[in-house]
């Protein structure tokens, strides 16, 4: 899994080909902001499921005096009806079943994008995500230190397509020093013959966090995986792949969008969210 473990370090390959976010990147330095502590995920396999566990990421020590946010993610194949984590919060627009969805194909409805968060208050062990009938799918828990306290989330906006450059939406962020979770969900039915590795999001938008697809590769779980190839994987046929980034913001400023890569077009649906740092200078 992509991480960043220096936020306030990005890659040249990071900055490149992204002029707005590579400007809030470059400028936003160390100061306050939340700050990424870890992702854990969990899939429905090779075998498809009715529902995931995500395993919640352990706290890195937290940064500032702000509180910690958990989002929990799912992207699921096709159009299934979703309920979210117990207790979680859904992000506007981002509640699961109709609220974001893919475009369709022939057989309907590609894909769905659900987000949920909840402020960590040290009792959460597993984020769960449960669906009707047996899918691809693959949930994600992302974990953020410095974060508001009162107000975590600020704009949110998804945006849908069938490309090879899957895209997350600008927003303008309602705070200086907020950071921008970026997530996408694709249905990989059409691009399978093209996909010649474990991946099937080539390139990946900054910061990476989360590159994945609905069941592990056989070199990393030789008895529940499958591939590489992705290409030569029966389940790729009903699978979905993830992928989440984030980018910081110094100034309350539109962020741009963010962009990852296809080897074939494909249906997919986005996601961009602010989260608020902590009230502070």
């Amino acid at each position: 899994m992509p991480s960043l473990t220096h936020d306030c370090r990005p890659s040249l390959r990071q900055l490149t080909g992204y002029a707005v976010v590579a400007s809030s990147l470059l400028w936003s330095g160390c100061g306050p902001s939340p700050s990424f502590e870890g992702a854990t995920t969990d899939f429905s396999g090779t075998s498809r499921s009715t529902s995931v566990s995500v395993p919640i990421p352990p706290s890195g020590g937290g940064s500032g005096d702000g509180a910690e946010l958990l989002v929990a993610i799912l992207g699921v194949q096709g159009n299934p009806s979703t309920s979210g984590p117990d207790g979680w919060t859904p992000v506007p627009g981002f509640a699961g079943f109709n609220g974001a969805t893919c475009q369709g194909d022939v057989r309907g409805v590609a894909c769905q994008l659900s987000a949920f968060y909840k402020l960590a208050d040290g009792s959460e062990t597993t984020a769960d995500f449960t669906w009707n009938g047996t899918r691809g799918a693959a949930g994600a828990v992302v974990r953020y230190s410095n974060v508001d306290p009162d107000d975590p989330i600020g704009e949110a906006a998804s945006l849908r397509g069938t490309s090879v450059q899957p895209r997350a939406p600008g927003v303008t962020t309602t705070q200086d020093g907020s950071r921008v979770l970026r997530i996408v969900a694709v249905e990989l039915d059409e691009v399978k013959r093209f996909l010649t590795g474990s991946v099937a999001l080539t390139d990946e938008a900054p910061t990476a966090r989360l590159n994945v697809v609905s069941f592990p590769d056989a070199e990393t779980d030789p008895t529940n995986g499958c591939g590489p190839p992705l290409s030569g994987c029966d389940a790729t046929e009903t699978a979905v792949a993830l992928g989440v980034s984030d980018t910081r913001h110094t100034t309350a400023e539109p962020s741009g969008p963010a962009n990852w890569e296809l080897p074939s077009p494909d249906q997919w649906i986005s996601g961009s969210i602010e989260i608020r740092r902590a009230p502070g200078p």
